[in-house]
């Protein structure tokens, strides 16, 4: 007597299931109406889920009681899943799917959260808005935002968190209103509407959301690393190491804040400064100083810092002068001076050593990503160098445990680069701010021109698994303030302009001639705004000063009639640049003479070198955009912007 296979019943079904692969099981489902039943049984799904997970195929970090979820969202979640991964494998993101918004506000901050929000931070000089999106509602064509509402200031910094509140964001305003708002999305009377949990005034630059924990690297507008209890709203002041904050690696702001082993962390240029957290009435004490390599961008190798689990290491992935490094700090009290790390992926050209930047990890901290500009020199068969290939985004996988990799070993293999390029939509060259989740395939870019792009690397029903955590918006708490959801007027300070208020001449040498608001005609005002990759900018990001920029005054070349230095001030620093020498001095107070005489203890280097790639990236992008014909190096000087980087040379 022979048995059919329908007549096995669906236990042993589902056993048979597990050894087919994904194709086969979708293929016995066409058989007859038993199998399509089998092939759909929600344990079935959990079964091949849970063996994914064991197999290290990566999960959203979201996804914690998925057997809520109904059979037709797991499996949908697996095969979604096993696609991205054979797509990593065979090296090809290129996106199956993409919707594109254009927003009438500069994007300048953007965050998924849990495969089914996207908020984005827009502003111009006139406004300033927090907006977010249902993706599934994108994914089945509607464009609208699920919420918005208008800010005082631009959002230049951001973090955000799930926590038991729901969704939490600590957006950094400024300059013109330098404040932490703390925001979280909130569904109201059947709407969703954006709340304000709390404001901080004076504090900015997001660095850390960490609880009720928010770091912040200005206060002020001076550059004073700082961490907040927004609950409390209360203010821990951060102590200096022991040579004080007044040196060349500490007067910008960090590149990082984090948390480990209840420990705070800030991570520098060249060095990691580890605090005790405060308690309810304490404060915060510093423990020791741990050198690290040359360190340009860094992020942390975790979901988030509240997750990493005490004992374990904190592994940072940083972009150095070497390449893409990974940086293992086992513990800070064991008396170790540095930390240990190896070379993930070395420069590829050690001629052009900043070919990376806006360097990104994912949520669960096993892929990372950045922007890839003129990583190797090409050139055709006469000699004569090719045109520039435009900014595309580099992805690789970070080692796992399992390899052998994540240990003190000197350094490591490179690891494979998957290269994507986004074909000109959004213009990747213009200042974007991008995130990814590395678990669904999914990739956001925005842009200074509010282009906005929704990149899907699967395209297998993505609406499906935009419900794999819980309504983060549904609350039972009461409902905060509301933000408003009319247009703020930003009250942006006024540049200051030319105005000769005393002129000496003493023994040959010009004093400062100094502005005033009220008069117009310096010529070189207007590189001043903070506008992208001006000089404000550059003060910005890379050489790590934030802040509103105002120039104070200028020294005529006594042979010529020339500027020769420009002298502005950031909060209550000052600075100088030297037309001749192409140095930037830094200054506690105002500096008097002709600074002829000049202490190395006052000359700035760039904290954050591959911002004048991304700089680079931009006016090369301009350029071709207005059809001047010409390369980048064509129109713009290499004297205009020195390069004063001598951990290069």
């Amino acid at each position: 007597m022979s048995l059919s296979l329908t007549s096995l019943g669906e236990y042993l079904l589902c056993l048979v299931c597990l050894e087919l692969s994904l194709a086969d099981i979708m293929s016995l489902r066409q058989v007859c109406r038993v199998l399509s039943r089998t092939t759909k049984a929600k344990v079935l799904w959990i079964y091949i889920l849970e063996r994914q997970a064991l197999e290290e195929t990566i999960m959203p970090p979201y996804l914690n009681d998925y057997e809520r979820l109904n059979s037709s969202t797991i499996e949908a979640l697996v095969r979604r899943v096993s696609r991205l991964a054979h797509k990593w494998e065979t090296q090809d993101l290129s996106p199956v799917r993409s919707w594109k918004l254009h927003l009438p506000l500069a994007i300048t901050w953007l965050r998924l959260v849990a495969g089914r929000w996207l908020f984005v931070a827009s502003s111009d000089s006139s406004s300033s808005k927090i907006s977010c999106w249902d993706l599934s509602l994108i994914f089945q064509g509607c464009m609208e935002p699920l919420a918005e509402a208008y800010l005082p200031g631009q959002v230049k910094t951001g973090k955000l968190e799930v926590q038991k509140l729901g969704i939490v964001l600590a957006l950094g305003l400024g300059p013109e209103a330098q404040a932490v708002h703390i925001l979280t999305l909130r569904k109201c009377h059947g709407c969703h509407v954006f709340a304000e949990l709390c404001c901080i005034q004076g504090s900015s630059h997001v660095l850390m959301l960490s609880g009720d924990v928010v770091a912040c690297a200005l206060r002020h507008g001076d550059s004073v690393p700082h961490i907040i209890n927004w609950m409390a709203q209360r203010v821990y002041d951060i102590p200096p190491p022991p040579d004080d904050l007044n040196i060349p690696c500490r007067r910008s702001v960090p590149h990082l804040i984090t948390t480990w082993n209840g420990a705070l962390i800030i991570v520098r240029r060249n060095t990691l400064e580890f605090y005790t957290l405060p308690s309810a009435n304490d404060s915060i004490g510093f423990l020791k100083l741990v050198q690290i390599s040359t360190t340009w961008e860094a992020a942390v190798l975790c979901a988030s810092p509240s997750v990493s689990s005490m004992g374990s290491p904190l592994r940072l992935i940083t972009i150095s002068p070497a390449g893409v490094e990974i940086c293992i700090i086992e513990d800070p009290l064991t008396g170790l001076d540095s930390a240990g790390g190896f070379c993930l992926d070395p420069t590829p050209n050690p001629e052009h050593r900043t070919p990376w930047y806006r360097l990104s990890v994912g949520q669960a901290g096993r892929r990372f990503l950045r922007i890839s500009f003129n990583e190797v020199s090409e050139f055709d068969s006469d000699g004569f160098p090719k045109p520039r290939k435009p900014p595309h985004f580099t992805f690789s996988t970070v080692p796992s445990q399992s390899c052998g990799l994540l240990t003190n070993s000197p350094r490591a293999s490179k690891v494979p680069r998957i290269v994507w390029d986004t074909d000109g939509e959004p213009a990747l060259w213009a200042i974007p701010t991008i995130d990814f989740d590395e678990a669904l395939g999914l990739t956001v870019v925005g842009n200074i021109f509010g282009e906005l792009a929704i990149y899907d690397h699967v395209g297998q029903h993505p609406e499906r698994c935009t419900d794999l955590s819980i309504d983060l918006t549904d609350q039972k708490t009461a409902v905060p303030p509301l933000l408003p959801t009319t247009p703020l007027k930003l009250d942006l300070p006024v540049a200051p302009t030319l105005k000769i208020v005393a002129t000496q001449t003493q023994a040959g040498e010009t004093t400062w001639i100094f502005m005033n608001y009220d008069h117009p005609g310096y010529y070189e005002l207007s590189k001043w705004y903070g506008e992208p990759c001006d000089e404000a900018w550059i003060l910005e990001h890379a050489y790590g000063f934030p802040g509103r920029v105002l120039p104070q005054a200028f020294q005529r070349d006594p042979l010529s009639d020339g500027c020769q230095t420009m002298l502005f001030r950031v909060g209550s620093r000052y600075f100088a640049f030297r037309h001749d020498e192409y140095q930037l001095l830094s200054f506690t107070g105002t500096p008097s003479g002709y600074l002829d005489v000049v202490d190395d203890g006052q000359v700035e280097t760039y904290s954050r070198p591959t911002a004048m790639t991304e700089r680079d990236a931009f006016l090369d992008g301009k350029v071709k955009q207005e059809g001047w014909g010409e390369t980048i190096e064509d129109t713009f000087d290499d004297e205009d912007y020195p390069d004063p980087r001598p951990d290069l040379v």
